[in-house]
């Protein structure tokens, strides 16, 4: 072995190039910009079978005034689920290092707006749809909605027999209850922390929150079945992005299924976290998620 710290850390770190250096310069061309399409073709989507959006809050942001005072906080995007284009995270990760020592203003309040345009601006051009873009310094109201949905823990928890052998998403385990008293579109809105998937290229682990409304005619959810649905993604390597569309179109395809809305509540990794949503009615989409006005406090250890 190595008698050399930074060869052993080079292991698993990888080496001082894998991320952005000391610089004065913002630096837009380290985006990475990826065609939607290549990943939804593999799963039998063409992008019509819904509407969302993709949210994502840069924890560690930051930059400095031109007097050289750091200011830090969160930035939060939003930018269209039709965008031709999505963007690579470490990628943008690195994108939003770069900004770490460039002078952005003098005032802290001219520092922000020149940050926020210059972000919406990189980004725009990068995927090729508008980009909404917001910095915060600190936190303010902005919870996403937990209370009328119901965890899937505290039905399993009365639920003997249950066993889950699917982990890479082979069958599509969803199953309703008839009810034929009940003509009424009826909320079906379950959600579990158990949510984990693995990045498509590293297949380094990805974890969250899924937060699932199916409407119904004459039928309910039969929640066990929905949290082994969510849980089949366990094993999968793909992008958060598509395993939000891959669960909506998979619930889809049951005729009892009049409508539905998935969003996924990814945990940060790094610095990052990606929040897709995905809905057959736009107004099933959460509106707090997708407003850059309202910064987004999260739950479930996310």
């Amino acid at each position: 072995m190595s008698t050399n710290l930074t060869d052993i850390a080079s292991k698993t770190l990888g080496s001082s190039a894998s991320y952005a250096v000391y610089t004065e310069q913002f630096d837009p061309s380290l985006l990475n910009p990826m065609p939607r399409i290549l990943a939804r073709e593999g799963w039998g989507i063409n992008g019509d079978e819904f509407v969302g959006f993709d949210t994502w809050h840069c924890h560690e942001a930051t930059f400095i005034l031109n007097n050289g005072v750091p200011i830090a906080g969160t930035v939060k995007y939003v930018y269209p689920a039709d965008s031709e284009f999505m963007v690579e995270s470490k990628s943008a990760k690195l994108y939003m290092n770069s900004f770490d020592m460039c002078k952005m203003g003098d005032t802290v309040e001219e520092a922000i707006k020149n940050y926020e345009n210059q972000i919406a601006i990189d980004l725009t051009a990068a995927i090729g749809k508008d980009v909404k873009v917001k910095f915060f310094k600190s936190g303010s109201s902005g919870l996403f909605p937990l209370n009328d949905y119901t965890d899937l823990y505290d039905i399993i928890n009365r639920t003997s027999g249950v066993e889950i052998t699917d982990y890479d998403a082979k069958e599509n385990h969803l199953k309703f209850i008839e009810r034929p008293n009940g003509g009424t579109l009826r909320d079906n809105k379950y959600f579990t922390n158990a949510l984990r998937s693995r990045c498509r290229h590293t297949k380094q682990k990805d974890t969250g929150a899924a937060y699932i409304n199916i409407i119904t005619k004459n039928h309910t959810v039969d929640p066990i079945s929905l949290f082994k649905q969510i849980v089949s993604l366990r094993e999968v390597n793909e992008f958060h992005e598509f395993c939000a569309e891959k669960l909506l179109t998979s619930i889809m395809e049951h005729k009892e299924v009049v409508d539905c809305v998935v969003t996924l509540l990814y945990s940060r990794r790094g610095s990052l976290d990606i929040n897709p949503s995905r809905a057959t009615n736009r107004h099933l989409l959460p509106v707090l998620l997708s407003d850059t006005n309202i910064y987004t406090e999260k739950a479930m250890g996310q």
